[in-house]
């Protein structure tokens, strides 16, 4: 007579090999979804590539155009026409792809959680919490993309018609560094005592008292306009620096010799684009200190494989 194993006991090694574990940072979320995540990260590459394409066809239309020529014309044209393609096809795939992502990992990370013996009220509002991952991916990774395309390629681009404009542009960044530094170190904080109300938050909904719930949504409207202020004060004193900088590459390109009027539009184009890529740092510093403090709270002790 054949005799059978026994299954092997449900320990916490043996049920933690036998539930995939959830992803925690990025880089581990990367690792899963990587040829989901790649896919729509290729088509915003090539998307941005065409769209820095963009002031270079508008300078050499405008160029052409008053010289009685059309070609430069035609080149702006079938810039325009290829961004807009690939753009409508990477916001169709990439919807698709980060709410699949995300409904796999909110469903696993949910199992693992209860498996560890964390309290549902905790649980509830960490499953609110992993959405900020796959956030990360859809729409804060991107952003950096595109500023690093705005910035990176502006600068590359003005190097072409003037370096000292690049000089100018350059000189920016020390004190951007420096501001940013700071208002991350803020917002983390910040981000730290929102997120440690709104884990209370199931809590206060299920005792139901009135002078409770109306305490705790008054403390964390209270967290989400400090949040509000900090990046208020940041994005002043961002823009105070880029006037300075405009100011500055406006005086030095009209002093150019021979410049003509399609390659000054695509100098102050580019300069805009960098400028706007600027702009997107706050934002990206806010949302990495909040997945910082959201991946502290993910690592709940139990189980671990072996």
């Amino acid at each position: 007579m054949l005799k059978t194993e026994p299954p092997p006991p449900r320990d916490c090694q043996t049920h933690v090999e036998r539930q995939p574990t959830v992803v925690l940072t990025p880089r581990g979320l990367f690792a899963v979804y990587h040829w989901q995540i790649l896919a729509t990260y290729a088509l915003f590459t090539v998307e941005n590539l065409l769209r820095l394409a963009q002031p270079l066809a508008l300078g050499w239309a405008i160029n052409d155009l008053l010289t009685g020529q059309t070609f430069g014309l035609i080149v702006l044209v079938i810039q325009h026409l290829l961004h807009l393609i690939v753009g409508l096809t990477r916001q169709v795939y990439d919807t698709r792809a980060f709410t699949a992502i995300y409904s796999d990992l909110v469903t696993r990370m949910i199992r693992q959680q209860r498996d560890l013996g964390v309290d549902v009220s905790r649980v509830s509002a960490r499953a609110a919490l992993s959405r900020e991952y796959v956030d990360f991916f859809e729409r804060s990774v991107p952003t950096a993309i595109r500023a690093v395309f705005s910035v990176i390629g502006s600068l590359i681009m003005l190097a072409w018609y003037d370096p000292i404009v690049v000089a100018i542009c350059l000189g920016l960044m020390l004190p951007a560094a420096l501001v940013n530094r700071v208002y991350a170190r803020w917002t983390r904080r910040l981000s730290r005592g929102l997120h440690d109300q709104l884990e209370r938050e199931v809590d206060v909904i299920d005792d139901a008292r009135p002078e409770d719930l109306r305490a705790h949504f008054d403390e964390v409207a209270s967290w989400r306009v400090r949040l509000s202020n900090a990046e208020a004060i940041n994005f002043g004193l961002m823009e105070l620096f880029i006037l300075g900088v405009i100011v500055l590459v406006l005086v030095r390109t009209c002093q150019l010799p021979d410049i003509l009027a399609g390659d000054l539009f695509a100098v102050f184009r580019y300069l805009m684009l960098m400028l706007i890529g600027f702009d997107q740092i706050p934002r990206l510093v806010h949302q990495i200190s909040r997945l910082q403090d959201v991946k502290g709270r993910m690592k709940a002790r139990g189980c671990k494989p072996g």
